[in-house]
């Protein structure tokens, strides 16, 4: 792996977290390791761009980014040192416009909508909750686990979305997470395996995505108080025991 991108990285339990994640990011440190997995934090979109390239056949298209909108994402390594999962975010500046407006303007998305327009993008977003989403928000994408890791008890699709937002809440402090969820996996983000969020029950997001077509989408959103107290319910769970092995 190249310098730049180990150095991009950071030890998910290294991740400075204010007093209220400490028990949560230990806890799900302790399950990735349970599993044989080492988790880490990354700011190398370029990384995750090339993961998702090497992976397509069991991977969605990433959802195109504006280039100067922070982002992160975590991943799980196995002893080989390959990522058998991983969830990202960006944060998305909406004091001016709304989530929603930016959503339709495709400022979420791109970094000249005009020259995306022009090549055949559009958005149309009719959720009542996107428009509502404004200040700091986070836009969580692009959740995935490796076919040979899916299935059985590891569910390594909700351990990285945990991690995902945890780290989220600790590098960004938003106002809100959200995700705009395809219909075919909207089933597994239900309130007892994610803890309590928003859900539109119609695909209320449609964005054409050049390459990938007509994307039908639900708008997820989470507030931030329910994140961490669904983190914190998690940490103190039977299977994340011994917690005292791992806390600083």
């Amino acid at each position: 792996m190249f310098p730049a991108r180990l150095a991009a990285r950071v030890p998910f339990e290294a991740m400075p977290v204010p007093s209220a994640l400490t028990a949560p990011r230990a806890a799900l440190s302790v399950l990735a390791h349970m599993q044989g997995l080492t988790p880490f934090l990354s700011t190398d979109w370029a990384e995750l761009e090339d993961l998702n390239a090497r992976h397509r056949s069991s991977w969605f298209e990433l959802l195109p980014r504006p280039t100067l909108a922070p982002c992160l994402w975590v991943g799980l390594e196995n002893a080989a040192g390959d990522v058998v999962a991983a969830q990202a975010a960006i944060l998305l500046d909406c004091t001016g416009k709304s989530y929603g407006a930016r959503l339709e303007a495709m400022t979420a998305f791109y970094d000249d909508p005009s020259a995306a327009e022009a090549s055949g993008a559009w958005c149309f977003s009719a959720s009542p909750e996107a428009r509502e989403a404004a200040g700091k928000v986070a836009m969580m994408s692009s959740g995935w686990v490796h076919p040979d890791w899916r299935g059985g008890h590891r569910d390594l699709f909700h351990l990285s979305g945990r991690m995902n937002r945890l780290a989220v809440l600790a590098r960004w402090a938003p106002d809100w997470l959200v995700a705009l969820v395809d219909p075919n996996v909207s089933r597994l983000w239900t309130e007892r395996a994610v803890g309590p969020r928003h859900m539109d029950r119609h695909s209320t997001i449609l964005f054409h995505q050049p390459g990938e077509g007509r994307l039908k989408l639900h708008l997820m959103r989470f507030r931030p108080d329910d994140v961490i107290l669904d983190l914190q319910r998690r940490a103190f769970s039977p299977q994340t025991a011994p917690l005292a092995e791992c806390l600083p």
